[in-house]
């Protein structure tokens, strides 16, 4: 079975990988809109833990997506030495710039599973995911 997830995943992800790269993208850029888009403000610690990747790693990223006007890093009002990241009305452009060809991927990426196959499939994997966590 792991053999058989690498090898998916990684198909999945060399086309979506081009997609990203045709809009000066990379995956990490995209996981960070998008949880952006669901909640905006989020700090450092809890995007990385979302994206899957060390800290250190997103703080490159978002220079980049900073520079790029994606995305803006301040204060919280909360606590000064938190930084929430916000998404700029740029970054949702992107988004919704990528959105189209990414669902095309992800509608390849399912064809021949039934609504209920996808829902079964998500479960499963949540499942063994959740194994090591």
């Amino acid at each position: 079975m792991p053999y058989v997830l690498n090898r998916t995943t990684g198909a999945v992800n060399a086309d979506f990988q081009v997609l990203l790269r045709e809009h000066g993208m990379t995956l990490l850029h995209w996981r960070v809109l998008a949880f952006l888009r669901e909640t905006d403000g989020l700090g450092i610690s809890a995007l990385a833990n979302a994206a899957g990747v060390d800290q250190a790693t997103l703080s490159r990223a978002l220079t980049v997506m900073e520079k790029a006007g994606y995305v803006r890093r301040e204060p919280s009002a909360t606590d000064q030495r938190v930084l929430e990241i916000h998404l700029l009305p740029a970054g949702e452009k992107q988004f919704h710039k990528v959105l189209p060809p990414a669902w095309a991927i992800y509608e390849r990426s399912v064809k021949g599973l039934t609504i209920k196959e996808q829902h079964e499939f998500q479960r499963l994997l949540k499942k063994i995911w959740g194994n090591f966590a």
